[in-house]
């Protein structure tokens, strides 16, 4: 019998996200028997053993298309989890980082048994078929050999190991030109006059020559996505009665010839008469991400530092000063690319400071309203069509 090792839980870390290649690699090591999908393939239960001892074990899997904003937070907390520790070998260090960037799927592995050598073998082994990192119990990242990459005294079994990703990753590495470096100079000037903690270490954000913005037009259609939706959450919040509240919500699309304008959440909420707390609180929040519609069409002057919520009611006095789509798009004056990755490139270190003050235990630093910047940097990094996400999906990495 084999003997055990004491570690009940593992988590598997892919730039995969393809679940289906999850059931075919747990198919192929345990057996088609031993395996039971559920919840639309994202938990699988696998039972191994004979008569003699058996055993079961849960795999769940998270993915930045089923969970984007909660994948989102766990990528972010993993990279600065990960990034302050004191690194015996750099370069693997670094290496580590890269691949914690590259990130769209996690599967978490629980047992109420000590995983045996044979099952963490296994573990490896669908590492490798899914090409993954291993964090194998609370405190040893390993690779797909079952090599430690880093542990959380800083230790490393290897000297390097190669990064791979998603080909929606990849792209051709070159240094960041003078104009990206300039940007990110004047937004680490501004954090810390203003006593905003500044990682030196974060990268220049997207050289402008490689990014386009969102056209003014679709823009415009997101703002009214946005002011409608949250609206909806201002009243259900408020407990105003379902009944009326839809009225108000159809009134307003139909006045915006808005039907096409939404998501597929923003429709499901839209058309909920009970919705949870959180997630009207989360589309309460929209506020602020119309706010930054509202500046990049040129009808807010200035985004001011994120210390503090929006002026909601003259955000909501903005839209309904036009009677009609068309006459909304008219007024707009959408701003320059340089300004708008002046903002990108701000609202990213901004957030950096505030999620690295989460993961501490700390408040935001400065006064910074945490929920402001989130809201912000999504935002923004939709504007300058940040990885190819659409609202849905946009992460803010950090």
């Amino acid at each position: 019998m084999s003997s055990k090792t004491g570690i009940q839980n593992a988590a598997l870390y892919s730039s995969n996200f393809d679940l289906a290649a999850v059931a075919e690699a747990l198919r192929d090591i345990f057996g088609d028997k031993s395996v039971s999908l559920y919840e639309e393939g994202t938990y699988a239960k696998v039972k191994t053993g004979s008569w003699l001892g058996k055993s079961e074990y849960g795999f769940r899997s998270m993915t930045s298309r089923t969970e984007p904003e909660k994948f989102g937070e766990m990528q972010n907390g993993m990279y600065h989890f990960f990034a302050q520790i004191p690194a015996e070998k750099p370069k693997v260090h670094e290496k580590l980082l890269i691949k914690l960037q590259t990130l769209n799927m996690v599967i978490g592995i629980e047992s109420d048994k000590a995983f045996s050598h044979a099952f963490q073998e296994q573990i490896y082994a669908m590492a490798r078929k899914l090409d993954a990192i291993v964090l194998m119990g609370t405190r040893s990242m390993m690779d797909g050999e079952g090599r430690l990459l880093l542990d959380l005294d800083g230790r490393s079994e290897v000297d390097d190991f190669t990064v791979t990703a998603h080909t929606s990753f990849l792209h051709e590495e070159k240094p960041p030109s003078a104009e990206a470096l300039l940007r990110k100079e004047r937004s680490e000037l501004l954090l810390r006059e203003q006593g905003v903690p500044v990682n030196v270490h974060l990268p220049a954000i997207e050289e402008e020559e490689e990014t386009t913005i969102r056209s003014l037009e679709e823009i415009a259609r997101r703002a009214v996505a946005l002011c409608v939706s949250a609206v909806k959450g201002e009243s259900d919040a408020a407990g105003e009665e379902a009944g009326e509240t839809r009225g108000l919500i159809e009134r307003i699309i139909g006045q915006y010839e808005a039907d096409d304008f939404f998501t597929e959440r923003e429709r499901f909420y839209l058309e909920e008469s009970s919705p949870e707390r959180g997630t009207i609180a989360t589309f309460s929040w929209g506020y602020e991400s119309y706010w930054v519609m509202l500046w990049a069409l040129g009808f807010v002057e200035r985004l001011d530092r994120p210390d503090q919520v929006c002026d909601v009611g003259r955000a909501v006095s903005i839209l309904q000063g036009y009677d009609s789509f068309e006459s909304f798009v008219r007024a707009a004056r959408l701003r320059s690319k340089q300004e708008i990755m002046d903002e990108a490139d701000l609202i990213y270190r901004y957030d950096w400071a505030c999620v690295d003050a989460r993961i501490n235990n700390r408040q935001a630093p400065a006064g910074l309203d945490a929920g402001v910047v989130y809201e912000r940097h999504r935002s923004l990094n939709w504007l300058i069509g940040y990885m190819g996400q659409e609202w849905d999906h946009v992460t803010t990495d950090t």
